[in-house]
């Protein structure tokens, strides 16, 4: 996604938040005044109800004589009071009017008998019970709203009269809210806040698109440049050229990035120049390469196999079990390899033709990723022209180094110009509209960013001067261990050294080596915020390799960050490169050794180090 994309898409969705927070606000507090409102209505016209009701019972009463003389009569008079009085019937219906979602009100006695109604066609009938609106109100205000808009059910406020003397209610007051007239009142302030809140969004969408376009014009065209770049397009003729601003440091950039492209289109033709070669190369390799799919078939097999097998076309297509014996000792290492998943390199295997003298043979088993295939490659143990044939190949990829190297230090020079020019842009900017610097930053921010990512590809890509020489792996991991330990003893880490044998000897660049060893140890460490034991070993393997092996007791690595764990720029660190497990893996492999690890969660990882032994200790 473009930077232009990331601003406008940032903008909508930080407002979309606001405004649907303040909307969401507004609609609670909007359906709590309105529900309270509507409920203190309800709860006056009640009480007016019963207070004429009490009036008129006590009004009446008055002029009977002599007075009743138990409660019983009581109620029959009170009773016969509210049922024949024609005049509570008008002043509860004025009552009702006053309020505009009550649709009935009635007055029942304590066998359930509508006496007065504002309805007179349910006097003498019983009351129907209706859904509670105290209920009502306490639900959450989705709720309400689903259930008022859902469908035509009405509800009730109920407000008994009694007395002391008997539990049960002499008389039941019952207001009747409409669901049809509640609606009617607060859909239209409803669809007024939606209407507000969807302006709000349209406006925000076009006020972003706005801001970015203006901000990043500039920033677009150089992607379009770029893009032509890097598609190989033709370069326009000085008169077809489109300018990217009216600044001189545009203009320079444009300059920068026309010379860039030129660079770039050499390096693709030197790129297919030595693709070609390379290609050729591989038809003399003395190494017979052979590549096995997942169903351990043979799809393909360099001219070096014919020499040690068979002819090609009668091997392709064959399973790996018939063109590499398991009983036979070279069928037996590739059968444990893909067995296990685990590479072999360079294990030393005696194979026995039928024709001609045994050869020793060195091997190399890579099981590709997700047991999609295996590729096997064998070469002749006694040749040197293997050895000849890899530095010609190391001396070619030295040189696509090289110039990947020049285009990044033609891609650093228009960067601190763009970064100076933008700190001049931003002062006069900032007066005119102020709400742009936000935008800028984030330009300055990927200017940085990128310019730190130049920096370190030019120190990972930077030729390495290899001197090996014989280096005792047990002396030079003690050293290490010593190093660091009182580095270790500040987080609460104890060094555990242990070596069997006492001394191994490989070959190797000292200085590299050690760096690489160090960078493991120093993860294991800072991996340990809670302390513990560091356990450092190195042993010999059952195929004669030296292995050095840095056991932990971290919170380990996670299952999705296993496998980004040498990637360059990757870290877990707050104040972290992502460089030294990217370079330790680097050094390994310049040594012809392997590096991988295990871990697990809440327990901690272990790296281990494999090399090939140096030939005085064989």
């Amino acid at each position: 996604m473009s930077l232009k994309a990331r601003l406008l898409t940032l903008v909508v969705l930080l407002v979309t938040i606001i405004v649907t927070v303040l909307s969401a606000v507004h609609l609670n507090s909007l359906v709590r005044n309105w529900t309270d409102s509507v409920s203190e209505r309800s709860d006056m016209v009640t009480q007016q109800v019963k207070r004429l009701v009490l009036s008129r019972i006590q009004e009446k009463s008055a002029d009977i004589y002599p007075a009743p003389a138990n409660l019983e009569e009581s109620k029959k008079l009170w009773t016969q009071i509210v049922s024949q009085d024609r005049q509570l019937i008008d002043i509860i219906r004025d009552t009702m009017l006053a309020a505009k979602t009550i649709i009935e009100v009635s007055v029942a006695d304590e066998f359930n008998e509508i006496l007065v109604s504002s309805d007179p066609t349910k006097i003498g009938t019983m009351m129907r019970r209706r859904r509670s609106f105290s209920e009502w109100r306490n639900k959450q205000v989705t709720d309400r709203l689903l259930e008022l808009t859902g469908g035509e059910q009405d509800y009730e406020i109920l407000m008994p009269l009694g007395v002391p003397q008997q539990r049960s209610p002499i008389f039941t007051i019952q207001i009747v809210e409409s669901s049809g007239l509640l609606r009617t009142f607060l859909l239209p302030q409803l669809y007024t806040l939606g209407i507000i809140t969807a302006a709000s969004l349209l406006l925000s969408i076009a006020l972003g698109t706005f801001s970015a376009s203006l901000a990043l014009g500039p920033l677009t065209r150089i992607s379009k440049e770029i893009d032509r770049i890097a598609s190989g397009g033709p370069f326009p003729k000085e008169d077809e050229k489109e300018t990217l601003g009216k600044t001189r440091e545009l203009a320079i950039v444009q300059s920068k990035l026309n010379l860039l492209g030129q660079q770039i289109r050499g390096a693709q033709e030197e790129s297919a120049h030595l693709r070609g070669n390379i290609e050729s190369l591989l038809q003399r390799m003395e190494e017979a390469v052979l590549l096995f799919d997942r169903y351990d078939r043979l799809i393909l097999a360099g001219p070096a196999a014919e020499r040690l097998l068979e002819s090609k076309d009668k091997i392709l297509g064959r399973r790996l079990d018939d063109v590499f014996p398991p009983a036979t000792p070279l069928g037996t290492v590739i059968q444990q390899a893909i067995r296990l998943g685990k590479p072999a390199r360079d294990q030393l295997v005696n194979f026995e033709r039928e024709e001609g003298q045994p050869l020793r043979l060195l091997i190399n088993i890579t099981p590709l990723a997700d047991r999609s295939g295996t590729l096997i490659t064998l070469r002749d143990a006694e040749s040197r022209k293997q050895l000849a044939t890899e530095l010609n190949i190391s001396r070619r990829l030295a040189s696509i180094g090289q110039l990947t190297g020049g285009a990044a230090h033609e891609i650093k020079n228009p960067l601190n110009a763009i970064a100076l020019q933008l700190d001049v842009l931003r002062g006069k900017v900032e007066e005119s509209s102020p709400d742009a610097h936000v935008e800028i930053n984030v330009i300055s921010r990927e200017i940085r960013r990128l310019d730190r990512v130049v920096k370190t590809f030019l120190d990972f890509n930077r030729p390495v001067d290899f001197k090996a020489e014989d280096v005792d792996l047990v002396a030079l991991t003690r050293e290490v261990a010593s190093l660091v330990t009182l580095q270790a003893a500040t987080q609460r880490v104890t060094i555990d050294f242990s070596a069997d044998p006492p001394h191994t000897l490989i070959r190797a660049d000292q200085d590299l080596l050690k760096q690489a060893v160090l960078n493991v140890v120093m993860n294991g460490i800072e991996a340990m915020r809670s302390g513990g034991v560091l356990r450092i070993a190195v042993t010999r393997s059952a195929d004669d390799t030296a292995v050095l092996t840095v056991q932990d007791e971290g919170p380990g690595i996670s299952e999705s960050n296993r496998s980004k764990v040498f990637q360059l720029y990757y870290t877990t660190k707050e104040k972290g490169t992502g460089i030294g497990l990217a370079m330790t893996f680097k050094t390994v492999q310049l040594h012809n050794g392997t590096i991988e690890f295990t871990s697990e969660i809440g327990k901690g990882t272990t790296f281990r180090l494999e090399f090939p032994l140096s030939p005085q200790a064989v």
